[in-house]
């Protein structure tokens, strides 16, 4: 099975299977044929789309339509979740926490981003009930110990691990457009052009969620609320 067509419910029976600006492509020496990332989702509520394409090589021809059979080279790589913006702080982990879900108005309002969620000198359980008023210490130690499972799975899962690709698999991704892929996959090939070849930056709650993805033996592939990387081409 292609562990990029698992969706974030496993919904598919598939035959095969605020991000960071800054990314660059490992394929340098390709002419950029866009300078600039585009948003894929504009009605989101987070300050930057939480899935974002830079054009890396134009293609031809028409865009896929819905339900049409697409085939796609890609190599899916971690990018970690340490630009995170107190918006996606919020949005794709806070909001998973069974009985915190509640904070988001007060870590938006204190700008808590992943930078001070990470600092264990900042966000200690003082800080947890005075700055964001939690009376109850043991939601204030479960919220403490939600974030140092996240900070955990940062240090062993860095940021530049390639985690999937078509090469290592020796066989390109194929899927009918509306089903079989993550959220991100599927927006992304919608804009793409047979040919072209593509950047996407997406995070958590467009790719593997509150779940991440194990293989068939149990290994972690992708941890949970990972954003992630993929470098597409649109071979059909």
């Amino acid at each position: 099975m292609h562990f990029i067509s698992t969706i974030l419910l496993l919904a598919t029976s598939c035959d095969a299977f605020a991000p960071s600006t800054r990314l660059t492509s490992k394929s340098s020496t390709v002419l950029f044929a866009s300078e600039e990332w585009i948003p894929l989702v504009t009605d989101d509520s987070s300050e930057a789309s939480p899935v974002k394409k830079l054009v890396l090589e134009e293609g031809n021809g028409e865009l896929p339509t819905d339900g049409s059979s697409v085939e796609i080279e890609y190599t899916g790589t971690l990018v970690g979740e340490k630009d995170w913006s107190a918006q996606d702080v919020a949005d794709c982990w806070l909001s998973q926490l069974q009985g915190l879900d509640h904070l988001k108005a007060e870590f938006i309002q204190n700008n808590i981003d992943f930078a001070l969620l990470s600092d264990t000198n900042v966000f200690t359980e003082e800080f947890c009930t005075t700055t964001l008023g939690i009376s109850n210490k043991i939601q204030a130690k479960k919220l403490l110990m939600a974030r140092n499972r996240l900070t955990k799975s940062q240090d062993e899962h860095p940021a530049g691990t390639v985690f999937d690709s078509s090469a290592e698999r020796g066989k390109n991704f194929t899927f009918n457009l509306g089903k079989g892929a993550i959220k991100a996959i599927d927006l992304a090939v919608r804009s793409m052009r047979v040919g072209e070849r593509a950047s996407v930056v997406c995070r958590s709650d467009y790719g593997y969620g509150s779940e991440g993805l194990r293989s068939s033996k149990g290994d972690v592939m992708v941890p949970p609320f990972s954003t992630l990387n993929f470098e597409l081409k649109r071979v059909c």
